[in-house]
């Protein structure tokens, strides 16, 4: 019988599991398929990271090589207090050990290199009660020293969280990474292919499978591949994930298939399932050629839970790359990635690969299941921490995850993606955070109305800025990403978006950012027709390995490249509390750089507008997730964890709001506002209208009266 074996290459994140092969081993499972799983990457980290690892490394340092760089002298200098420390550090990353942090906080515990001189007064981050976080920082800063040391002694390809991105990038013909795979292999391949052969000894497969999302992850697959071909010439090997999906899709040239039997695009589950069943190929490139295939597309329903079992929870490493505390989400904690739906169900951005599968199909499953298998995996992982990877969470998807969390008791922590919609009202917000939302990302791109409407964005600055308010009262982290040199985008637009950006922050409303420099697609709008967004595409056919970015050409006046240095230095200052009062184009080099013409309090105006949770709409939605009233002599007591508050009301309206509260509090039951007004007619004559505008109906929001 066919056995599969599903691998995570090197290198993805550090701090939690990958979630392709888990979704794909759900699924194949539960069909009757033997798959087992295995995360190559977070083992070699843990492999390299080592004493014995660590003392080869050193032992193999030439002087040549420590002469041409003054840091990698040091750290070799320093070498016996690198093998002393490491596995104590990899242990505290791995554990948290909180007794260890003091230690490590100590500055003569670790042995610190390049990367600490940019780490900044500590004190200021960290203060007196951030000993732990101080701990993870600096081991991030030491683990990070030591990878500068490997890509300056071992290999060039290494990083913590890729291996070998650069010569991997638009790669136009496959001749160039074989190039690469006709050198011997390198330490680091050599411990790699090492623990793969451990794990092919010890689960016996007729298939292995490599996700590849990135196209850091693709040399270390194509590494792995070669070895299985010279050593377990009877193993198929089949390569899927966003690489191949996006990059591979119309791929002449072949060579790749001395490496890869079979390359799989889109969803990986019904291809692989025709594999192991020995049935026609399914979107498929084999030797031979491609292969559509016949099949209608899996829905998320029938993906179903993924399955994480088998893989190694405690050797996930949580790092702290920097301070800000929304950004370190990426990288720190053991988050459970988890998909609420499949596809995006905007679908419209110009940017974005609008015409493939991943995003253009959308669909979801009702929330009472996706709490189901939050439950599953949480016993899966032990992890009460959900990521939801979904391209963007609507926010009708989000109220009803949020009612189904609360109303089943759960206690968990999640964040997702979102669009910054209008339908994300104040009291939207404070349902999804009693819920156990912490963080939200979204895009706000290139912060200009005009950009924002050609790239068919379906968000303004205002409408963006007031969910990010509504988010930031309710205790929600906001990170937003950003894009720079989009098609017609002027000097004078870089520099009013920068000004947006420093407005935002400067209000609190957002916690971290990143710009992306706008790359065009094959895939996207704006690939398949540049001149409508003011462009032309070169006259270039496309490349027979990897087709993913297109070059194009338009009339700049300005550098791009010294603009993303402006954005991007500037960014870094605000995520750190600094800058936030200096003019947004005076981070900007060169000469007549113009000032933004969007007035100062551009952002601050939009703060005083009302929340649309605040206008009476008949089919509104009314919820109480509040503890219950307490009915007294003189109306009732509303409590929440941090206190009291006393409301006077009389005898009609102090029962009605007792029986209405009590019928919200059933979060399977729905009260519309249209309901609690002919309630109200029960118990007075009075408008019920003139009530729900009354100074204690708002205040009682507060205590968990909420409009959805």
């Amino acid at each position: 019988m066919e056995k599969l074996l599903l691998i995570t290459p090197p290198f993805v994140q550090v701090n939690c599991p990958y979630p392709a092969t888990a979704y794909l081993k759900g699924y194949l499972t539960r069909q009757g398929y033997q798959a087992e799983q295995y995360d190559l990457s977070i083992e070699l980290i843990n492999r390299l990271f080592s004493r014995d690892i660590l003392l080869r490394i050193f032992d193999a340092c030439t002087p040549e090589q420590m002469g041409k760089d003054p840091n990698l002298e040091r750290m070799y200098g320093l070498r016996e207090r690198y093998l002393s420390t490491i596995d104590t550090v990899m242990e505290f990353l791995r554990t948290g050990d909180n007794t260890l942090a003091t230690l490590i906080c100590n500055g003569e515990f670790l042995p610190q290199a390049g990367r600490f001189d940019a780490a900044g007064e500590l004190d200021y981050f960290f203060g007196n009660l951030g000993t732990a976080d101080c701990a993870k920082f600096l081991c991030t800063l030491y683990l990070q020293d030591l990878s500068d040391l490997i890509r300056g002694t071992v290999t060039e390809h290494f990083e913590i969280v890729r291996y070998g991105e650069r010569i991997s990038m638009s790669i136009p013909l496959f001749a160039k990474l074989e190039a690469e795979l006709r050198q011997p292999r390198n330490p680091i391949e050599e411990e790699m292919v090492a623990l793969l052969e451990r794990q092919i000894e010890a689960v016996r497969p007729t298939l292995v499978g490599f996700t590849a999302p990135f196209p850091g992850n693709l040399l270390a697959i194509l590494r792995c591949a070669q070895y299985l071909k010279e050593r377990h010439p009877y193993i198929r090997i089949a390569m899927g994930g966003g690489y191949p999906s996006t990059e591979l899709r119309t791929m002449t040239d072949k060579a790749i298939f001395r490496y890869i039997d079979y390359i799989i695009l889109d969803d990986g589950e019904r291809p692989l399932e025709r594999l192991l069943a020995g049935n026609d190929l399914l979107r498929t490139y084999a030797r031979d050629g491609y292969h559509e295939g016949e099949a209608a597309p899996l829905t998320h329903a029938e993906r179903g839970c993924p399955d994480f079992s088998g893989l190694p929870h405690d050797k996930y490493l949580s790092l702290t790359e920097v301070t800000n505390p929304m950004h370190r989400l990426w990288s720190d904690g053991r988050w459970n990635k988890m998909m609420l739906a499949h596809g995006c169900y905007w679908a419209k951005c110009a940017f974005c690969d609008t015409t493939l599968d991943y995003i253009c199909r959308y669909e979801s499953v009702p929330a009472a299941q996706l709490v189901d298998w939050m439950e599953q995996v949480m016993g899966q992982t032990g992890s009460r921490g959900f990521h939801f990877v979904d391209e963007a969470a609507s926010p009708t998807m989000l109220r009803e995850l949020s009612l189904e969390i609360l109303r089943r008791g759960l206690k968990v922590a999640w964040w997702t993606n979102i669009r910054f919609e209008k339908n994300f009202t104040g009291d939207l917000a404070q349902l999804m955070s009693a819920a156990g939302c912490i963080a939200v990302s979204g895009g706000l791109e290139v912060a200009s109305d005009r950009l924002l409407a050609l790239m068919d964005k379906g968000v303004t600055i205002e409408q963006a800025t007031l969910a990010m308010r509504n988010f930031f009262y309710a205790g929600i982290m906001v990170h937003t990403y950003l894009m720079y040199g989009f098609p017609t985008q002027t000097l004078q637009e870089s520099v009013d978006a920068l000004e947006v950006v420093r407005q935002l922050f400067r209000a609190e409303l957002i916690g971290s950012a990143f710009w992306h420099r706008y790359a065009m697609t094959v895939h996207s709008p704006s690939g398949i027709d540049p001149e409508k967004y003011g462009v032309h595409r070169k006259n270039k056919g496309p490349n027979g390995f990897a087709n993913n970015e297109v070059p194009f050409t338009e009339i700049r006046t300005y550098n791009i490249n010294t603009v993303g240095e402006a954005l991007n230095e500037a960014l870094t200052n605000y995520m750190c509390g600094g800058g936030i009062d200096r003019p947004a184009h005076k981070w900007f080099k060169g000469k007549e750089i113009p000032p933004t013409t969007l007035e100062n309090t551009l952002i601050t105006d939009q703060l005083i507008k009302p929340d649309a949770s605040r206008i009476y709409n008949d089919p509104a939605r009314l919820v109480w997730i509040g503890v219950p009233l307490i009915r007294t002599g003189e109306g009732v007591t509303a409590r929440n964890n941090t206190g009291e508050k006393q409301f006077r009301f009389g005898e009609a309206e102090a029962e009605f709001l007792m029986e209405l509260t009590l019928r919200c509090a059933d979060l399977s039951r729905k009260v519309t506002l249209a309901d609690a007004k002919q309630l109200y007619g029960k118990y007075s004559p009075e408008p019920f209208v003139v009530f729900y505008h009354s100074k204690q109906w708002d205040q009682l929001r507060k205590y968990g009266l909420l409009q959805i």
